[in-house]
């Protein structure tokens, strides 16, 4: 019987004769091991070459990859996976002399498919175990390229995601990529837009196939896409955006960002070009931009709300300084009403309102708007506001504010202040997700300081600057805005600015907020109005809600504003 002394003898280095001649076997043992482990390795991979990849797993061959459908509020498809094929080649199989042949028989399928064909010359010649040749090809396709007879090309079945509305909502949708690949299978990743806030959703394949069911109405988005770009071409405008919302459950019916892209082709649209607009960059939701004018409304509705003045109250418009900086309008007033003053977009009296109510109570006041962050938007393509901190908010900036300029927000952020403004004061927060009912957030302001805002609103339309807005039947409200660029020595670039329009409809209670924004765009009449909101965006954003208003159900107004009697002095 061996006792334990003596193995521990043989085998542990009691005995050295015995000891070297157990460690070389036991080295030569693991390496053959080895060798029989990378064999099997090796043929699997020619098996399945799409595990060759460090973003692969091996435990998931059974995976089924199956992501969910995007659908518009109505239900109309606007994201869904099809059946296609890819192209695969194992080059050490392929006879180098038949490469050429190959390549040009590629080359005349109908419909074409994309590549190009000195790199994939280069692949097939490689002595790589696999290469792809194309991800995604139609099963048309894919016949076509089963009949060229050459060994080592092969065509796995995969899905893709296609977009069946083209460029519609594609800075909403976003866009995809493959994540985890087999020659038979691949896994559709979101990488931009809903598909990717979502992903893990539209992905999740243990509890079944959950489809996503947004906000947006893609025939509202087919008209302002149209209607948008023509402004930009009549305009002569570098670009341009549209946000519209309902203003009582702040569902997006439309979200467009001009130049956009197609995001069946998503990467064909990467540029790393900074001068011109980038079309995957999203105005809406991702520019940050001094919009002006159209905070005036906020001057007077935080004023009003603390009754600091009333619709019909005198205020001064006369030049005013503050902190040794003097303020005045283009064009001079001794008074006239805040009504009128909001009409006329005087400078000198959104100032006076927001000294009377104060820097802490004005700052506080465009947080509660929600200024101070991201609009929560189901979007990673999302900026924060650039908003003076506590510290630096002076009289100085609140006079600046007031009308505009110091402060910078999304034309988001815009449609979401003013919903508030016009739904009754209070708080809602800006969804792609379709919503089920009204969930009133917490209280802005009074529902009488609403009313006042809108009847201020109607007024712009009326009387004052958004005159050209006015359209039979329909009653519509909003404030115009017009903004410089930034020079590169931070100076203000007069012949270089934003056009903004920021307007609510239909009626005295109205039920959308829609802002409208161009890049440069000028009337080209060669007045003094040219570059500005009221000669631009202003009756393009009429000739919009003229399109919208049936197609949203809005029914005519057939009673006019109450008339408003100008009291300048």
């Amino acid at each position: 019987m061996v006792s334990w002394t003596g193995i521990r003898k043989k085998y542990f280095g009691m005995d050295p004769v015995s000891t070297r001649s157990f460690r070389l076997k036991f080295l030569v043992f693991f390496i053959l091991l080895a060798f029989v482990a990378v064999g099997i390795r090796m043929a699997y991979f020619a098996i399945d070459p799409g595990q060759n990849s460090t973003l692969n797993r091996t435990d998931n061959l059974n995976k089924v990859f199956n992501r969910g459908d995007i659908l518009d509020r109505n239900g109309v498809l606007l994201a869904s996976n099809l059946p296609a094929y890819s192209i695969y080649a194992h080059p050490k199989e392929i006879e180098k002399d038949k490469i050429d042949d190959f390549l040009d028989a590629l080359e005349a399928i109908e419909p074409p498919i994309r590549f190009d064909r000195n790199s994939e010359k280069q692949k097939l010649l490689s002595d790589k175990n696999f290469v792809w040749i194309h991800k995604r090809i139609s099963p048309d396709q894919s016949q076509q390229v089963n009949k060229i007879t050459i060994k080592g090309i092969y065509t796995g079945e995969r899905e893709v995601r296609v977009y069946p509305n083209g460029r519609l909502a594609a800075h909403v949708l976003g866009g995809t990529t493959f994540g985890e690949e087999h020659v038979n299978k691949a896994e559709i990743v979101g990488v931009a837009g809903v598909e990717k806030y979502f992903n893990d959703l539209l992905n999740n394949n243990d509890s079944g196939r959950t489809n996503l069911e947004l906000s947006i109405d893609i025939r509202v988005q087919q008209i302002l896409t149209e209607m948008l770009d023509l402004g930009i071409k009549r305009f002569g405008a570098k670009g341009g955006s549209a946000v519209l919302m309902n203003v009582h459950t702040g569902e997006i019916i439309s979200l467009v960002s001009l130049p956009d892209f197609d995001p069946n082709r998503r990467a064909e649209f990467i540029t790393t070009d900074t001068k011109n607009h980038n079309p995957l960059f999203n105005m809406v939701t991702q520019g940050i931009y001094e919009l002006g004018s159209t905070f005036k409304i906020f001057s007077a509705a935080m004023a009003l709300d603390k009754n600091y003045y009333q619709r019909d109250s005198i205020i001064s418009t006369l030049p005013i300084k503050v902190r040794g900086k003097e303020f005045k309008d283009y064009r001079n007033h001794t008074e006239m009403t805040v009504m009128e003053a909001v009409a006329r977009s005087k400078n000198t009296a959104a100032i006076r309102m927001a000294l009377d109510v104060g820097t802490e109570a004005q700052r506080k006041f465009l947080m509660d708007l929600g200024f101070g962050s991201k609009s929560g938007i189901q979007l990673q393509e999302s900026s924060s506001p650039l908003v003076p901190s506590q510290k630096q908010w002076t009289n100085l900036t609140l006079a600046t504010v007031s009308f505009g300029h110091g402060m910078s927000i999304t034309p988001l952020h815009l449609a979401s202040a003013y919903a508030i403004l016009v739904n009754g004061g209070y708080k809602v927060y800006p969804t792609l997700l379709r919503a089920n009912g009204i969930e009133e957030g917490e209280r802005v302001i009074s529902p009488k300081t609403s009313r006042d805002v809108v009847s201020l609103l109607l007024n712009v339309v009326e009387n004052g600057t958004a005159r050209d807005t006015r359209i039979k039947g329909y009653l519509v409200g909003g404030k115009t805005g017009t903004s410089e660029k930034v020079g590169p020595g931070g100076e203000y670039l007069e012949d270089k600015n934003f056009v903004i329009f920021a307007s609510v409809f239909s009626g005295k209670e109205p039920n959308y907020s829609l802002v409208i924004m161009l890049d440069e765009a000028s009337a080209g009449d060669g007045s003094d109005y040219e570059r500005q909101a009221g000669s631009t965006v202003v009756p393009l954003t009429g000739e919009i809600i003229a399109r919208l208003g049936p197609v949203l159900g809005v029914i005519p107004e057939n009673q006019l504003p109450e008339a408003i009697t100008l009291a300048s002095k």
